[in-house]
């Protein structure tokens, strides 16, 4: 028997690629006393070769640093007896007062919650391990004040921006709020910018119920395309034609197919069918938006309209009767895919943008207060936005902490993820 063991081909380069965009520390071996072992004589050196590149982990520290102002004062005016005018220099300001807290470090705890989803309290014992102890109740104060202080306006020109792109989605999950004695949950809504859009943007909102009141409360006066699934709260929002999900009447289907089902299995006939729908449209996507659109009414059209035929046909009970009658509720919404080549098949872009939520909240598990929900709402905007931008999160927090705290009249469009200045600052 002869066994053959295969092995992935690794992409050329890609190492050296990698290793390229890191700062490099050379390290030079050399012989302390290099003597020829025949005839006593020193050697010389006749060439240097790189034997082996290392990765190495700095670890992180914290550094008091420390401000000093000058002050000046005119020594002739002095001489003379006129008053003496003074001058000192300007020192920037911190984000936050009483309190040592620098940008970088607010930002880090903020990158560590919303990026790496650690929570305050083992946030705690990391901060303590570095010689700088920060209770939890700090940090959250930290997020909840720098959010009410600059976030919040951030976002809201982040909103206007948003809500004039012409194609959204939406989606929402539960989120608890312990000091809630009203209701027993909240909910987080999401609403993104399109795949196709001019601007990346993700802006979370928190909201008391699952109500239509809060999507059409946000959008305003929108009349754009709104991807969503199927929940009633999307319904009666007035001027926005509304987008079906191709990707949750699949899920009905694939739901509902036996336990050992075969291919001859109605329910996996419409997975199937749906899988193809997603096969025809993805080989679109590199077209222009009017070819995207001449397209799909001579290929995908055809496809969609055959699937919900083959639907009609169907009369069935229990989760495959249940797709079925899903499939064909959700027909008028699905046809709309049709009306515009910016829009797509899926809510997979607003779903994606909420499971960052999601797993956050496992381990963050709720807010105390809304004010803190509210901040989870703004910084969590901030950090997908900026990651959907091509920015380091971090860098991108570290930036508006810096800067906004000592803004003056520069507009908040300077800083919002796109601007040019950003963009240089924190990839």
């Amino acid at each position: 028997m002869v066994t053959t063991v295969s092995r992935r081909k690794k992409r050329k380069g890609l190492k050296d690629k990698q290793l390229s965009s890191l700062p490099t520390v050379d390290h030079i071996h050399e012989i302390e006393s290099c003597t020829c072992p025949t005839c006593k004589e020193a050697m010389k050196e006749i060439s240097t070769q790189l034997i082996r590149q290392e990765v190495k982990f700095i670890p992180a520290r914290v550094e008091n640093h420390r401000h000093f102002q000058k002050t000046y004062a005119c020594a002739n005016c002095e001489k003379s007896g006129t008053r003496t005018p003074f001058a000192k220099s300007e020192i920037p300001r911190l984000p936050l007062n009483n309190t040592a807290a620098s940008a970088s470090l607010i930002a880090e705890t903020m990158y560590q919650k919303f990026e790496q989803k650690v929570p305050a309290y083992r946030q705690e014992a990391y901060w303590n391990l570095l010689g700088y102890p920060i209770p939890r109740h700090t940090i959250a104060n930290w997020h909840i004040k720098t959010s009410q202080y600059y976030f919040e306006a951030l976002v809201a020109v982040m909103r206007q921006e948003l809500l004039n792109q012409k194609v959204l989605h939406a989606d929402e999950t539960t989120f608890k709020v312990l000091n809630d004695k009203d209701r027993q949950k909240s909910y987080m809504w999401l609403f993104s910018t399109g795949k196709y859009s001019e601007r990346a943007i993700h802006i979370y909102k928190l909201g008391p119920s699952r109500s239509g009141s809060v999507p059409r409360d946000f959008l305003e006066e929108y009349t754009g395309y709104l991807h969503s699934d199927g929940f009633s709260g999307y319904n009666n929002l007035p001027g926005m034609t509304m987008i079906a999900c191709l990707a949750h009447i699949r899920r009905k289907f694939y739901d509902a197919r036996p336990k050992n089902y075969s291919s001859k299995s109605v329910a996996h006939k419409g997975v199937t069918l749906c899988n193809e729908l997603f096969a025809l449209d993805k080989s679109l996507k590199d077209l222009s938006v009017s070819e995207r659109y001449d397209q799909r009414l001579e290929l995908v059209k055809p496809k969609l309209e055959a699937f919900f035929d083959w639907c009609e046909s169907l009369t069935a009970h229990g989760k495959l009767g249940t797709a079925i009658n899903y499939a064909l509720n959700q027909k008028e919404r699905m046809m709309n895919v049709l009306k515009d080549g910016r829009l797509v098949l899926s809510n997979n872009l607003a779903e994606r943008g909420i499971k960052s939520l999601v797993m956050g909240r496992k381990n963050w598990l709720f807010s105390k207060s809304f004010e803190g929900a509210h901040a989870v709402a703004t910084i969590l905007s901030l950090v997908e936005t900026a990651k959907s931008n091509g920015l380091h999160p971090r860098k991108y927090l570290d930036y508006l902490l810096t800067y906004l705290p000592n803004r003056q009249n520069t507009p908040l469009e300077a800083y919002l993820p796109w601007n040019p200045k950003v963009q240089m600052e924190c990839r």
